[in-house]
């Protein structure tokens, strides 16, 4: 709400009246000053002619400062030492010239008398000689000569162990011979049948036994097929055979069981 021009006169009155009562009231209260201490302290001044420029300064003596003395005498001053005699140099020696190198004999120099030749070494007495006979045996010829006679009649080279990693070699090429002659039979669960061919082999790899079948994996889908599979077995033993396996390791491949099935 906006005030009238009769009531901001008013409220000027109102705050002039106000102010001037503080002043009044506050000069009222305050204490008043001590009239004593306001008085100042006279300061005494004398005039006088007698004053001149002259200095105060004390008078600068010219004379030496005298030597102070000791109550106890301060001892001699040693001599000083003569100085050590030098010794005479030395003189120094001269390089003595090197004597000239005496010069060569002219004369020639005697000659020696050849030596004489050692004496031949006696020549050894060779092995007599014996009559060498042929053995007949072939086998083993580059392995070393003899010149006795061999009493072996043996054929084949000796067995050799055979490790591991041989005899999963020989299993292997077993597979191989026998894969081209193997037609499995195809059919419901035919992948699950797994035919096992045993027979014995002679040493020339020729079969040496009758052969025994035995299956795995027989199922009711697959049942009518597994007969099919022992014939298709035993058919593909025989044809590979004999078989052509390294004869030094005959004690490893002389009974053979190898397994067939569909993705062989």
């Amino acid at each position: 709400m906006a005030l009238t021009r009769s009531e901001i006169g008013g409220l000027a009155v109102a705050a002039a009246g106000h102010a001037a009562l503080f002043v009044l009231l506050a000069g009222y209260f305050l204490p008043a000053p001590n009239p004593d201490k306001l008085v100042s302290t006279p300061m005494e001044v004398s005039i006088t002619d007698e004053s001149a420029p002259e200095s105060q300064a004390p008078v600068v003596s010219h004379e030496e400062v005298a030597a102070k003395l000791s109550p106890v005498e301060a001892p001699p001053e040693p001599e000083a030492a003569p100085p050590e005699p030098q010794p005479d140099p030395q003189p120094i020696a001269k390089p003595q010239p090197t004597p000239p190198k005496p010069a060569p004999d002219a004369r020639p120099a005697p000659k020696q008398p050849p030596a004489k030749p050692a004496p031949a070494a006696a020549p050894a007495k060779q092995p007599a000689r014996r009559d060498v006979r042929a053995s007949g045996a072939l086998d083993g010829i580059v392995a070393g000569l003899t010149s006795q006679p061999t009493k072996g009649k043996a054929t084949t080279p000796p067995a050799a162990t055979a490790g591991p990693a041989v005899r999963s070699a020989l299993q292997a090429e077993i597979i191989r011979q026998i894969k081209p002659h193997w037609t499995p039979p195809s059919g419901a669960d035919t992948d699950q049948l797994r035919t096992k061919v045993t027979v014995q082999l002679n040493q020339d790899g020729s079969l040496a036994s009758e052969l025994r079948v035995t299956q795995t994996g027989i199922t009711d889908s697959n049942r009518t097929q597994a007969a099919l599979a022992r014939e298709r077995a035993v058919r593909a033993v025989r044809l590979a055979a004999p078989f052509k396996l390294p004869p030094q390791y005959y004690d490893a491949w002389k009974t053979i069981a190898p397994v067939l099935y569909e993705d062989l």
